[in-house]
């Protein structure tokens, strides 16, 4: 059995920083993005194209297939046009 870290939780079968399972909480109350004046709704973890192995957790932000993503996750994939939100250039 594995020793338990000071300041971590296990958290969706993964180990995760405490305060980490309340940022997965609040991203999922973020459906949506407004770029250029229009609403897209987040790519969802398992959604985004080319799709990851959604049979593990994010390897970024530990979200499941099925959850929107944490804010900052290199995983996250834009809805307006298609590239990574954190280096994307669509004003959010």
């Amino acid at each position: 059995m594995s020793k338990k870290r000071e300041g971590y939780v296990f958290f969706q079968d993964v180990e995760v920083t405490a305060d980490w399972p309340q940022k997965i909480l609040n991203a999922q109350e973020i459906t949506h993005y407004r770029i250029d004046s229009n609403n897209y709704r987040r790519i969802p973890y398992g959604q985004e194209r080319p799709r990851w192995d959604d049979s593990r957790n994010c390897h970024d932000c530990a979200v499941i297939s099925g959850q929107f993503h944490v804010p900052g996750c290199d995983v996250e994939r834009c809805p307006a046009c298609g590239g990574q939100v954190i280096s994307c250039s669509c004003d959010r």
